[in-house]
Order: C-alpha cells, then structure tokens, then sequence
C-alpha cells in the first residue's frame, strides 16, 4: 500500500474504555500485520498494554482492528491486527466536550439558539439550550471544535433533563467528509486532554 502524505490514513489508538492512547498514520500493511507512524507519542507503553484498539478516522472506508504491538522502534509501530471491529464503535465513542455555539432554524425562520454541548460523538451530540426543544425538531448547528469549523443539521431525539433543559441530538445527512471531520477533532480533543 503506498499513499501520498495527502492522502495519510490517519489512526487512533484506544483502550478498552475508549480512551484515546495515540495517534499514527498507517504506512504499510500485509495480512493482519498493520505498520503506523506515530504522530502523538503516546503516556503509556503500548506493548505493555496486551491488546488494543487501531481506528481509522479519516479514510472513506472504516478500518478497526484490535491487537497488539509486535514491534516497536522510535516513531514506527508493527501492529499485529488480531480481529476486527464493528464500525459502531466509533460511532457511539462518546466525548465530554464543551464549547458555546448557536442552534439555527432548519428553514431560516426564527432566531438563533444559544447552546452549551455536554458532550459530542460522531452520531450526534447532548447539548443544554436557553429555551425548551421539541422531539424531532431540526435545527443547524455550528460546531467550533473541527477545524474548520463546519454547520451540519440535527434532530432532537430526547430530553436528557428537562429541568437544565439538556438534549441529545442526532446528527443528520452528515456527509462523510463531515464525519471524518468532527471524528477527528473528537479523538485529537481526547487525545491532548484525557492521556496526562
């Protein structure tokens, strides 16, 4: 496999509590042997870890093994790739992530919203609003953690807490570039804060 530094499969490493170990691009793989250039060093020693999670966050198919570090030396990592992961994982990988940003109306009708998210995942985010939501409404909203920064539309599919007006959204028509986009930014926020 051979790819071009624009188009470098870009991978996180996860532990069992979906907590993100490391990031890598991957640079070559044969069968179930997977070779990745680190690009965040990782706190802890992977080999010492047994088996693990290899994700991809930005290649048009998903691609998820779990295994374990067979080689190790400076920057580059053999992993051996032991099973596959269902694409749901990273789907339901849920992030604590606060930002303030806006709700707007899905038809340009009415004011804007101002929001506080409580967390975010690829499939959709839990946010508390200054005003009460109805189920299934559709609104746009801004999400500040990608870069850029990108507007995509959401359903309201639940009240989480109806006394601090807290909402879990869905994300709706996401296109994949839109997906890989907020997936990035969710592990590279996990990443720099979650691994002290």
């Amino acid at each position: 496999m051979s790819a071009k530094p624009s188009e470098e499969i870009k991978f996180v490493f996860l532990d069992d509590n979906h907590q993100t170990l490391a990031s890598a691009v991957l640079t070559n793989q044969s069968g179930q042997m997977k070779t990745f250039r680190l690009t965040y060093t990782p706190k802890c020693d992977l080999k010492a870890l047994g088996q693990f999670n290899a994700l991809s966050v930005n290649s048009p198919e998903f691609m998820a093994w779990r295994g374990k570090v067979q080689h190790m030396r400076g920057d580059r990592l053999d992993f051996l790739a032991e099973e596959h992961i269902d694409s749901r994982l990273r789907r339901h990988l849920r992030i604590p992530l606060s930002f303030r940003t806006y709700l707007y109306p899905f038809y340009g009708q009415g004011t804007r919203l101002p929001v506080i998210s409580k967390d975010i995942s690829c499939g959709g985010i839990a946010l508390h609003c200054v005003s009460n939501l109805k189920l299934n409404s559709k609104f746009e909203i801004a999400l500040p953690c990608t870069d850029p920064p990108i507007i995509v539309k959401v359903s309201v599919v639940r009240v989480i807490n109806a006394e601090k007006n807290l909402y879990a959204c869905q994300f709706i028509d996401l296109l994949p570039q839109e997906e890989a986009m907020i997936q990035e930014s969710i592990f590279d926020y996990d990443l720099h804060h979650h691994s002290a």
